[in-house]
């Protein structure tokens, strides 16, 4: 049998025209110029929140909280040191824990923790990335 050329499984794709090929290239090359820049300012700023959040403030609060201060006015502003609570994030081993503690039927807890796990909302989104190296 031989292959009939209008058939679609034989035909080439569409290519589009030579000034949109251009333009798709310059539009590629820009994007990627983009993400590399954008690497570089990432770089910098995460050495400065690491600077700032894991070395100066733990000490800068440290100061404020031994000497009882709440508030401290600088040139660029006031600066107040605040206590925050906050709660951890969901997981397995927290879920199953409290659900054991109302719950007293392990079939009954395991049956619940796979529900939970397995119904949970996906969300499908598309972003360009490019590969590590």
């Amino acid at each position: 049998m031989q292959a009939v050329p209008e058939d679609p499984l034989f035909q080439q794709p569409k290519l589009p025209p030579q000034p949109e090929i251009d333009t798709f290239k310059t539009k590629v090359k820009r994007w990627l110029t983009i993400d590399e820049e954008i690497a570089e300012y990432e770089k910098k700023i995460k050495d400065l929140k690491a600077l700032k959040n894991k070395q100066l403030e733990p000490q800068i609060t440290e100061f404020m909280r031994q000497y009882n201060i709440k508030d401290l006015n600088t040139e660029s502003g006031k600066i107040r040191c605040n206590e925050r609570k906050t709660k951890r994030a969901l997981n397995r081993a927290n879920i199953q824990d409290n659900l054991s503690k109302v719950i007293h039927d392990d079939i009954v807890i395991e049956q619940a923790m796979n529900l939970i796990m397995n119904n949970r909302e996906v969300k499908v989104s598309y972003k360009l990335t490019k590969p590590k190296k």
